[in-house]
């Protein structure tokens, strides 16, 4: 037992117990320090500051494919632009082979485009060939080393558009101040074949309004349809036309009060350049030097262009004829018969007996027989009596019923009304189609 003593000095005993809590004190100091500086502020401090934790390493990304693109250039087919970006022979070889299940490749053309996607091995995964935004092919390897050729399926939207100009020199001109196709003029000129010649009627000022169809894929003009209604107005007749078709039947154009346009026979056969010699009952003849009977019409045109049959019928001749050279005749209905001279050649299939239709091509301008040059010679009669071929009128296929008009009215009176609509867009979708749909014949024009 230690005892204090009077003098106030803590005794041997008492000074131990001091000594055992001062030790006491000291340790947990120490410790509360040890936590503090290892798990406190400081701590917190350095992940503030940015410290990262370390972190498990990700592994690599495969590396990517191997595509190979490119286009067939000018003399090239399919297989030599294949092979020009270091493709091997033997896959190029199964390519070919394996797309003329969809596609014929002796028609690729310059411009077309490809692009072969390959395994950074080498390996062929696919392809797709592009001839057109509604031609786009694709081949593929399953990974079962199954080959698939295919045409790839496009969405395609259908437009009405509305268009309008004035003739300053040619309808060709017009059309092509406003960004449209030869094709739409050559459509625009077959509405009114059998009305005016649009090589030489066509005057300035007159004026012209269509309602065409147009497809589009995406943004893409792909190309026109159906020229739905016309209009030419000249100083002394305005002509109209509208497209009337009935379920099941083929279309014609017909004006607004249901006339046909369509008439037995076309104002001319061919596209021609002038007229070098009308209709006479005495010319000077340019070879014989004296004066004859010229029956007919010369059309100079260059050398090969298309000459087409006037009027449906039959070929009687099909020939060389003497001074005409080579010729075709066609015995038409009504007594008429039709004579085309100075061909360098003859139509597809046409020969003695061949059944024609309007505007099929049975020759080609030439300068056959007695002939100066490169010219058409024209000739019509009936009942076996010269015609004038420009003076001769012909008489129009049958007008619409009185039961057909109420349909044709339903079809034509709204078209109308957005035509003459001035506040009305210019263009309005109408379908949505796919390039599937466009390959069957119920979307061919005219069907």
């Amino acid at each position: 037992m230690i005892e204090k003593r009077n003098d106030g000095v803590l005794s041997p005993g008492r000074k131990g117990l001091w000594f055992i809590w001062a030790l006491a004190l000291a340790g947990v100091v120490l410790l509360a320090a040890g936590f503090f500086f290892s798990s406190g502020p400081g701590k917190n401090s350095s992940k503030e500051a940015g410290e990262i934790p370390p972190q498990i390493a990700s592994p690599p990304l495969p590396p990517p494919d191997r595509v190979v693109s490119g286009k067939i250039l000018k003399g090239q087919n399919l297989s030599s632009a294949l092979r020009a970006q270091d493709l091997p022979k033997d896959l190029v070889e199964i390519i070919c082979r394996q797309l003329k299940a969809v596609i014929n490749l002796r028609r690729v053309k310059p411009g077309d485009s490809f692009e072969v996607r390959l395994t950074p091995q080498g390996q062929f995964l696919d392809l797709t060939y592009t001839a057109g935004p509604l031609d786009i092919y694709q081949l593929s390897l399953t990974s079962a080393g199954e080959w698939i050729a295919s045409k790839k399926e496009v969405p395609v939207n259908v437009y009405w558009a509305r268009l309008s100009g004035e003739i300053t020199s040619s309808l060709f001109e017009a059309m092509d101040q406003l960004g449209e196709k030869d094709s739409l003029i050559m459509d625009f000129a077959e509405v009114f074949a059998w009305e005016i010649d649009f090589h030489v009627d066509p005057q300035p000022g007159d004026r012209f309004r269509m309602v065409v169809e147009k497809y589009f894929s995406g943004d893409v003009f792909v190309r026109y349809g159906r020229i739905l209604y016309a209009e030419y107005q000249r100083e002394a007749r305005n002509h109209q036309a509208v497209y009337f078709q009935e379920p099941g039947k083929r279309g014609d154009y017909f004006t607004l009060q249901g006339e046909s346009l369509r008439k037995d026979f076309l104002r001319s056969p061919l596209k021609f350049t002038r007229i070098s010699s009308g209709y006479s009952r005495s010319r000077r003849h340019p070879i014989l030097d004296e004066y004859r009977p010229h029956l007919g019409v010369d059309y100079a045109a260059p050398q090969g262009t298309p000459v087409w049959a006037v009027a449906d019928g039959t070929v009687i001749s099909c020939g060389w004829n003497g001074g005409y050279g080579k010729q075709v005749v066609i015995r038409h209905p009504k007594g008429y018969q039709s004579m085309y001279g100075h061909l360098s050649g003859y139509g597809p299939g046409i020969s003695k007996g061949k059944p024609v239709h309007q505007k099929q091509i049975i020759g080609y301008v030439g300068s056959t027989g007695l002939s100066t040059g490169p010219h058409l010679d024209f000739r019509l009669l009936r009942n076996g009596v010269h015609r004038n071929p420009l003076r001769e009128v012909s008489p129009r296929a049958p007008a619409l019923t009185n039961e057909q008009m109420p349909e044709f009215q339903k079809a034509m009176n709204p078209l109308l009304r957005w035509v003459d609509d001035p506040s009305a867009s210019p263009r309005q979708m109408v379908a949505s189609l796919t390039s599937r749909d466009l390959e069957g014949p119920l979307r061919e024009k005219g069907k």
